[in-house]
């Protein structure tokens, strides 16, 4: 009868495992397919864009610019301020998106 008892509770164990195995297998596919898809449609969306006229254009306004003035620019690191700037509002906005109550301690 234990024999039985400890078989049957290996079965059962086994049969749980299996289940919880394939539906985390489900569940993993699932976010897969819909992350996959969201990210499919925003790279397509990217690759609709036509940015090249913009980007040339954008490149011959800044040709004009002293090199003593491209300088100055690097040297006081302003394309590095704008840079932290934004990421400071970009995180502060996400953090935003948090409701208080998880946040207040």
């Amino acid at each position: 009868m234990a024999a039985f008892a400890a078989a049957l509770f290996t079965f059962l164990q086994a049969l749980f495992q299996w289940t919880l195995d394939g539906g985390l297998f489900v569940l993993k596919s699932f976010f897969y397919l819909i992350f996959d898809g969201l990210l499919t449609c925003i790279s397509a969306l990217f690759t609709a864009i036509d940015l090249s006229n913009f980007v040339a254009a954008y490149a011959m306004s800044w040709a004009g610019v002293p090199t003593q003035m491209i300088w100055f620019i690097n040297a006081v690191s302003i394309p590095a301020g704008i840079l932290m700037l934004s990421a400071a509002i970009g995180i502060r906005m996400a953090i935003n998106l948090i409701p208080a109550a998880f946040t207040r301690i």
